[in-house]
């Protein structure tokens, strides 16, 4: 499977750096030139602990399709050690209410059983790794936060 990630121009910055932060971002997931999927993504952490809650709406995006032609899903997402670590949530994200509307809701126990469960975990995956704003959800070896005592002093 591969790919295309499309963000918004629109939308600045995903990851806020307070509760007061920036509200999120949107895209789009293309395979084959065709619109495959629509994701949302909010922040949902802190910047010690960051986390992004992902809206994924997967199916038809033509003319005439409906949202019964699509499946409404959301992940919450975190960076590990060894990777992103993705958890089924429910489809609704406060910044993005339409997440829901755009189609059916798929409840996590269902997402998490459904056919094409690898599929959906594969778009979230994609989206984090293709969306530059959505970076510091890629995981690796944790951050530490840097406080003015370990800084070296200043030579005189």
């Amino acid at each position: 499977m591969t790919f295309h990630i499309e963000p918004s121009p629109e939308d600045d910055v995903a990851l806020c750096t307070c509760c007061a932060g920036a509200p999120g971002v949107r895209g789009a997931v293309m395979e084959d030139g065709a619109p495959v999927a629509v994701y949302f993504a909010e922040p949902a952490g802190m910047p010690k602990y960051p986390m992004l809650r992902l809206g994924l709406v997967v199916g038809a995006f033509k003319d005439d399709s409906l949202p019964d032609d699509r499946l409404s899903m959301a992940f919450v997402c975190r960076p590990g050690v060894d990777g992103l670590s993705l958890e089924s949530s429910e489809p609704w994200l406060a910044t993005f209410p339409e997440l829901s509307e755009l189609g059916a809701r798929l409840p996590p126990k269902e997402a998490t059983a459904h056919p094409d469960a690898a599929r959906f975990r594969a778009l979230a995956a994609a989206v984090i790794a293709g969306d530059e704003r959505l970076s510091p959800m890629r995981g690796g070896a944790p951050k530490r936060h840097g406080f003015t005592a370990d800084s070296p002093s200043p030579d005189p």
